[in-house]
């Protein structure tokens, strides 16, 4: 089951070795069939034109 909606803006984490504590916000644009045991959404971050295909481990609400 997916813990996040189509259309909420979240977090994205950075990828393993950034320096970063957070790669910036995002927006769900489509909920993703399971891989196994990975949820996965589709996300269009607000600094990048291209979409990005994300786990649920990598998201996180806003603060």
């Amino acid at each position: 089951m997916h813990k996040f909606k189509i259309g909420e803006v979240l977090d994205l984490l950075p990828s393993h070795g950034s320096s970063s504590r957070r790669a910036g916000e995002c927006k769900i644009v489509a909920l993703l069939p399971f891989e196994g045991h990975v949820v996965q959404y589709k996300v269009q971050a607000k600094t990048e034109s291209h979409l990005r295909i994300v786990s649920e481990s990598d998201l996180r609400p806003t603060q």
